[in-house]
């Protein structure tokens, strides 16, 4: 059950089938593109400044690309930028001014000490150490695949490799215990259904979306800020989401555990190694810095580079070489989140972003908190079923919400959580949360009718938790 520092956080997608339907896809997406950019630039958008209109089109151009995934999104969003800095629409320094912040950091020291954690072992000794002593039946395993999300999570700040390395763990249990398929596909979803609720919990649950997140709010939250507003509605989720998995996956054959050999394997594993002794101890650095960052005032990015420094010292460190830095690192979501980033900022500078907001929103907004959370949830999932990917949905709605909200009196954070929410925890083909793609198929052993068959009533539970559990405790906390 070993699975030792093999997990790669750069993962290809392959489609369950090739049909001859989608060899004409990219070339339909590419007339698309053309159609939609034209007609936007050349279309009467009363209110838009002309420079508004540009960067909507180009916008529109790339999200076309993305969903039709005629190229690699990274390189859709390299040429976006281009486009926005091209175009005069808005200069370099804009572009790129993630880059200059702390946020951008935090997520590239994030990735390292994902990499740290999986390659030295320790994630996987920890996973094994609950496995061995609470795994026990079809409905223990669904529980421990959110009891992990959650444990790892502290460890490994990415939902990829966490996803990853559970499933493997699951994997030999799952063949060992003679389960059928059924049933084997059902545990297999929940391992990664289960990661993208509990990554909602910590501000390092997904070192990607989460973050993201604080930076379209444009304010700066501590890693215990986070959790403040979060944690409750995140274990509330993670609650309901375990709930609703087992209600419509039940058990449909026997499920054979040998606890004694699952035993047997752990203590194979021997007593912990330098290595995972080392890397637990600058993760627990980590942890405990990030978690008093409000007396000693260190930004996290910046506790998280030191850390991934110190796990590269030699001596005291050893566990992170030169390769890290190409193999640790997922440069093209990096670049992903610099194209949703620029999206905020460029719309913000052209004035796109406070003619969507007055567009597709009502003139006045709300009063209501609860009313405003059904808008603004109600609205995101509406288009994140449409584009498909939760980053860039929210580059496209989380700016124009912001703008939205804060001309009403809200809290930026208000509509930032919401959409955040609205895209994490909600979803119903597997394109439409990348965490969801990555288990399709071989890896996760499910397929796109398990989700759908998860994904619909999933739609009820998000709307649970975006309206009444988020907006109470938000109100609660003097947030609304």
């Amino acid at each position: 059950m070993s699975t030792k520092s093999s997990i790669s956080l750069t993962t290809s997608f392959v489609p369950e089938a090739v049909t001859p339907l989608l060899r004409f896809k990219p070339l339909a997406g590419v007339l698309l593109s053309v159609v939609v950019t034209l007609a936007t630039w050349f279309a009467p958008l009363p209110g838009l400044s002309p420079a508004g209109q540009k960067a909507l089109a180009v916008t529109l151009f790339t999200v076309v690309w993305w969903v039709f995934n005629i190229v690699p999104p990274a390189y859709s969003t390299l040429l976006m930028l281009m486009g926005y800095i091209l175009l005069g629409l808005a200069t370099p320094a804009q572009v790129f001014e993630i880059w200059t912040m702390p946020l951008m950091w935090l997520i590239i020291g994030s990735f390292l000490i994902a990499a740290a954690v999986t390659k030295s072992g320790l994630a996987e000794r920890v996973a094994t150490f609950f496995i061995s002593r609470y795994a026990s039946s079809y409905r223990s395993l669904i529980i421990l695949t959110y009891v992990l999300g959650f444990v790892l999570s502290f460890l490994i700040p990415h939902p990829f490799p966490r996803a990853l390395l559970l499933m493997s763990l699951m994997r030999a249990i799952i063949q060992k215990s003679e389960m059928n398929q059924a049933d084997a596909a059902s545990v297999g979803l929940s391992v990664f259904v289960a990661t993208t609720a509990t990554s909602t919990i910590l501000l390092t649950g997904d070192s990607t979306l989460n973050l993201a997140t604080v930076g379209f709010s444009g304010l700066s939250l501590g890693w215990l800020d986070w959790p403040k507003y979060m944690a409750i509605p995140g274990i509330l989720a993670s609650l309901l989401m375990m709930g609703l998995h087992l209600i419509v996956f039940r058990q449909t054959g026997p499920v054979l555990i040998d606890r004694s050999s699952l035993k047997r394997e752990q203590k194979s594993q021997g007593p912990i190694t330098r290595l995972e002794t080392v890397t637990l101890l600058w993760v627990g650095l980590a942890l405990l810095l990030w978690c008093t960052d409000v007396f000693h005032g260190i930004d996290p990015a910046w506790v998280a580079l030191l850390v991934v420094v110190g796990l590269s010292l030699p001596k005291i460190g050893e566990v992170l070489d030169a390769k890290d830095l190409s193999t640790g690192v997922n440069w093209p979501i990096l670049l992903f989140v610099v194209g949703a980033m620029a999206i905020g900022t460029v719309g913000k500078a052209t004035g796109l972003a406070d003619w969507l907001a007055g567009t597709l929103m009502p003139a006045n907004p709300p009063q209501n908190p609860y009313l405003f959370a059904a808008l603004v949830g109600g609205a995101t999932m509406l288009i994140h079923m449409v584009l498909g990917s939760a980053l860039a949905c929210m580059s496209i709605v989380a700016p124009p919400m912001v703008h939205y909200a804060v001309s009403a009196g809200w809290s930026p954070l208000f509509p930032a959580l919401l959409v955040y929410t609205a895209v994490t925890i909600h979803y119903v083909f597997p394109f439409q949360h990348v965490a969801i793609l990555l288990g399709q198929g071989e890896a996760g052993g499910y397929s796109t009718r398990h989700v759908l068959k998860y994904g619909l009533p999933l739609t009820l539970v998000a709307l649970l938790v975006l309206i009444p559990i988020e907006v109470t405790w938000w109100i609660i906390l003097g947030l609304v």
